[in-house]
């Protein structure tokens, strides 16, 4: 009986060490994109393709317990254990299987000996962010993948705001956005979804079509090809949108199944400092034709990820940019050298010593100064002001307003397009 009791305890030792085995936890991150994220991880057994299994149950059981580098901080994954939920990744049941890319496991080395058995490197992507999503509904994980700030640690992150953006199409020379618009169907069925994302998300946005019609309207903006990159630049600085993101599509329709790549850049409006560059494409492809369906399945894949990128770099903390503009009236005797103010300096000095000491940080550029106007390009204005509220366009242009009249007696009007302050000196 001894012997039986000690028979049982060697083989129930020896299953278990070689089930150990199978978890080398040698896992590194090749790439993280946000969405999906590409690893490498070693796997022991006889055939290839046990060491192909073993290696992608190896990867996610390190990713629980363990932890990879470049992924949660290098912390495990696993925050609160549910055996029912994470023994179903690595039993029978598979379930890591629905997250690793098909057809993206490769190998990434040669076979190595060892004595209990061969090892190979192997190459996959994950789709990382649904997995997260997938333990936070199950309770196992309450933490963010991602590293730096993500879209939703900034909305819960209380007193910081979100950008405004508007989704325009790339434009080839000589276009416009009305006529890509009115003649182009893919790329303004690429700027439907794109801009449909955001609002998933929960960005605001500014819908192109409708700004288009507005300014029309105000017969701001001409329909000819001569005008049109300066006419759209004015459209974007007028939109109100913090952020203008561009959308060209490259579509891949062939007999076996197609797709459609969404080449996304986003650049601050003010400033056009890009922001954030993404090209979006499935690595599968989809039994339909139907451009609508191909993009909207291309953008809820990467969209998120875009999103991150976007707050990640935009910064509403360090000010936002606005363009400036002077101008002195059609029945105004003065010009920018003329002294005017209490002490009689030139207005050009008045208002550029008021830009330099009120610009967040004396973050300004002057573009140019002739006797009739004084442009700056990009003044930052502070992120809050004196009050501890938000700072915007309007405010910072009334403060500027209140300055020149009640401090200089320097009569003027204000008016404000989104982000373009111009102010008329009578």
């Amino acid at each position: 009986m001894k012997q039986r009791y000690f028979a049982i305890i060697v083989f129930l030792s020896l299953v278990f060490t070689a089930g150990a085995e199978e978890y080398l936890d040698m896992a590194r991150l090749v790439t993280n994109q946000g969405s999906t994220a590409v690893f490498e991880s070693a796997g022991k057994g006889e055939k290839t393709k046990e060491m192909e299994i073993n290696a992608q149950k190896s990867l996610f059981h390190q990713l629980f317990y363990t932890g990879v580098e470049g992924v949660n901080d290098g912390k495990p994954l696993v925050v609160n254990e549910n055996k029912v939920y994470t023994n179903s990744f690595f039993n029978e049941t598979s379930r890591y299987a629905l997250y690793v890319v098909p057809k993206s496991v490769a190998s990434s080395g040669k076979v190595i000996k060892t004595e209990s058995g061969k090892m190979q490197n192997f190459q996959m992507t994950v789709r990382i962010q649904q997995l997260i999503n997938d333990m936070k509904r199950n309770k196992v994980f309450a933490e963010d993948p991602i590293e730096g700030v993500t879209a939703t640690q900034v909305r819960e992150t209380e007193g910081v705001v979100l950008p405004t953006v508007i989704v325009v199409p790339y434009k080839r020379d000589g276009e416009s956005y009305s006529k890509i618009l009115q003649s182009d169907y893919d790329r303004r069925i690429a700027v439907s979804s794109v801009q449909n994302g955001f609002e998933q998300n929960k960005i605001s946005t500014v819908d192109l079509q409708g700004k288009i019609d507005a300014v029309n309207r105000r017969a701001a903006y001409e329909q000819n090809a001569g005008t049109a990159d300066s006419n759209d630049k004015q459209l974007l600085m007028t939109s109100g949108a913090d952020v203008y993101v561009t959308v060209d599509i490259n579509k891949d329709i062939k007999p076996e199944g197609s797709r459609v790549a969404l080449i996304m850049k986003a650049y601050e409006t003010a400033s056009g400092t890009i922001l954030a560059s993404k090209t979006a494409a499935p690595v599968r492809r989809f039994k339909t034709s139907a451009v609508d369906a191909l993009c909207k399945i291309t953008v809820e894949g990467e969209i998120q990820s875009f999103i991150d990128d976007i707050i990640r770099n935009f910064k509403p903390a360090d000010g936002t940019r606005v363009v400036l503009q002077f101008a002195i009236g059609g029945t105004s005797m003065m010009t920018m050298n003329s002294p005017a103010g209490n002490k009689g300096y030139s207005l050009s000095n008045i208002l550029r010593q008021w830009v330099r000491k009120n610009a967040h940080n004396g973050k300004y550029h002057i573009q140019g100064v002739m006797d009739e106007s004084m442009i700056f390009d990009y003044v930052t204005i502070p992120p809050k002001d004196q009050d501890g509220l938000r700072m915007d366009a309007a405010q910072f242009a009334f403060i500027l307003e209140q300055y020149l009249k009640e401090e200089e007696g320097i009569d003027c009007s204000t008016r404000v397009d989104g982000n373009n302050i111009l102010v008329t000196i009578e």
